[in-house]
């Protein structure tokens, strides 16, 4: 398994342009860069829709998709996420040298554990400085809140997908978040014929706080898939 950070995040580059048919793209070329025969490609929120469009794209490059609590919609993004950039980029002003310094912080801004953990993931420390430092761009993440709540393809007036694709898509919904309403269950469908989806009892960040049984369901995929 090989995973990519995607653009803005972890240790790949910065960009001003930030969307989703720019980061379907880089992942296309990540794919073709790797010689990656028809891979399954798994995403959660940003990156859910960033494999929802790349599948769109280039059907014939991708074997099937994961795509988790998100969908083919265009929805604006919760507050949730411009709270969480208000709080890096308070970690970004503050001289911090520890990552427990970073948690007492991110805690007004968020009550999870799991949830801070991972935001505190966007710091690390240089060799030439004692202070940790971000490694996303607060300011370009920000102005890219409006476009994520988009997605490039839209359905035509008789409700029928420009484009679909034609491989298996497992949808994972989050049933205490509001990314896969059941108002999108159509456009789902319009999209991507081959589609299930699975619910699952907890808030948008499944992988923190549902582990197990994130390994359970998409592991019961992958292994019908013969993996």
């Amino acid at each position: 398994m090989l995973c990519q950070d995607m653009r803005n995040h972890g240790e790949s580059g910065h960009h001003p342009k930030h969307d989703y048919m720019e980061m379907a793209l880089d992942v296309k070329y990540f794919i073709e860069r790797h010689q990656l025969r028809s891979p399954t490609v798994i995403g959660h929120s940003m990156g859910a829709k960033t494999a929802l469009t790349l599948s769109l794209e280039s059907p014939t490059l991708v074997k099937d998709v994961v795509a988790i609590d998100n969908c083919p919609i265009r929805l604006p993004l919760e507050s949730d996420f411009a709270r969480y950039l208000e709080g890096l980029a308070r970690l970004g002003d503050e001289r911090i040298t520890d990552y427990s310094q970073a948690d007492r912080i991110l805690t007004q801004y968020e009550k999870s554990p799991a949830i801070r953990a991972w935001l505190i993931s966007n710091l690390h420390k240089k060799p030439d400085t004692p202070f940790l430092q971000l490694r996303v761009p607060v300011e370009t993440l920000s102005t890219a809140i409006r476009p994520l709540g988009e997605f490039p393809y839209r359905v035509n007036e008789g409700s029928e997908a420009i484009r679909q694709f034609n491989g298996r898509v497992l949808f994972l919904r989050a049933l205490q978040s509001n990314f896969i309403p059941e108002s999108a269950l159509p456009l789902i469908n319009s999209f991507f014929p081959s589609s299930e989806i699975v619910d699952i009892d907890c808030g948008h960040w499944i992988v923190q706080e549902r582990p197990e049984e994130f390994r359970k369901i998409v592991g019961k995929f992958l292994s019908e898939q013969g993996y």
